[in-house]
């Protein structure tokens, strides 16, 4: 169901959220797309073409397709299908969910139609820690196989396990490219989790992955700390006048964005544990964003009367608080569009909301600034009439 709503939530965003339209292209119908139903026997060589008992369930958004099998010698069987665009197509065996620690089988097609297949130990993230040759994966006798069958590419092979596999978490990732000849992998563009419950030959219902976990906390942020938060401060410097409309607009669009920051960073504190992303730059200012806003919370709660002393130190603190805090946000966003692949789509949108709101601090900034000039020019001028008995 995650899939899904992603699906419909990313081609619905801009018309909601910004009121443009994002067209996107659909896939012409001569494409092929990975299905349980494809003739194994046509395209597979034995044993891989040879076994009834295998189970397949459509993963990742339905883009790939996984046939599994687990006899009672702990043999398992796998068949990945996926398109692969001459990018390398892998999929990990993983202790807890999690990338590091992993073993991952890699295949790739080259243009000329030569293929390779090769296990990866999973270190770390770094392209150097992904070391070509290792990991904990023993293969039977039976020779892996990799064929393109149209644009799809299949990966099959057996692995031999000291216990039964029952609940299994998996890694399936799309690579930027083939690997490079001394075996190094160019980093993934995307990645998920699947997990398999091989005891009932099923696919097990699991939270959501992390790509749709990126795009949720993309929106989050951008909604909460991008636009809800300076549009609250532009409604509090500029539209003062509008008594006492301009108040409640302003508190309500501000806890509106600080609400939605929470969910955004609660979203991306999840993201983190699940793939041990090295974003620390953005986690910090994530956090520092949060801090503040939440101090401004408190500050609302503690607000002084207009009679009192502290009044004019609670609004030199007030505004200088909210306005870090919302550089500090917007400035964020930037740095987690920059830090990651994300969807273009969402970056559309932000970039609309961040010049439409640029555009208007410009003009109301300039209009303020005009009017508070016009009566120092009139006190200026000498009076036209003397009044009599004056020398």
């Amino acid at each position: 169901m995650a899939g899904s709503i992603s699906k419909f939530s990313k081609k619905l965003l801009p018309s909601l959220f910004c009121l443009i339209v994002v067209g996107f292209t659909p896939e012409a119908s001569d494409v092929q797309s990975p299905s349980c139903s494809s003739n194994l026997r046509e395209i597979l060589p034995t044993p891989y073409s040879d076994l009834s008992g295998l189970a397949c369930s459509l993963i990742w958004q339905q883009t790939f397709s996984l046939h599994f099998y687990q006899d009672d010698q702990n043999v398992t069987t796998l068949v990945l299908a996926g398109r692969h665009a001459y990018r390398w197509i892998g999929i990990g065996f993983s202790g807890d969910g999690k990338m590091v620690g992993s073993s991952a089988i890699v295949a790739w097609i080259e243009r000329d139609g030569v293929s390779g297949l090769r296990q990866y130990y999973l270190e770390g993230k770094n392209m150097s820690r992904v070391i070509p040759d290792k990991g904990d994966l023993h293969f039977t006798s039976a020779s892996p196989a990799v064929v393109v069958h149209g644009e799809l590419l299949y990966i099959a092979f057996q692995l031999k396990f000291r216990t039964s596999l029952s609940h299994q978490p998996m890694l399936i990732a799309i690579g930027s490219g083939n690997p490079l000849r001394n075996g190094l992998l160019p980093k993934h563009v995307n990645s998920t989790t699947t997990h398999i419950e091989f005891s009932t030959g099923r696919v097990a219902r699991q939270p959501m992955n992390p790509s749709d976990l990126r795009s949720y906390h993309g929106m989050a942020a951008v909604i909460g700390w991008g636009i809800l938060t300076p549009a609250g401060l532009l409604i509090a410097r500029y539209f003062r006048h509008v008594e006492p409309s301009w108040y409640y607009f302003h508190s309500s669009t501000q806890f509106a964005g600080f609400f939605i920051g929470i969910i955004s960073i609660s979203l991306g504190r999840n993201l983190y544990q699940r793939t041990n992303a090295a974003f620390l730059g953005h986690k910090f200012l994530g956090y520092t964003v949060f801090f503040l806003a939440g101090l401004e919370v408190f500050q609302f709660m503690g607000r002084p009367s207009r009679e009192s002393i502290r009044r004019q130190y609670w609004n030199f603190v007030h505004y200088w608080v909210g306005r870090t805090a919302m550089v500090l946000g917007v400035s964020n966003v930037f740095v987690g569009f920059h830090g990651v692949d994300a969807d273009q789509g969402l970056k559309i949108c932000f970039f609309v909301a961040f010049v439409t709101l640029l555009i208007a601090l410009i003009f109301f900034e300039g209009r303020m600034r005009r009017k508070n000039e016009i009566p120092k020019a009139i006190i200026d001028q000498p009076p036209v009439f003397r009044v009599a008995g004056q020398s």
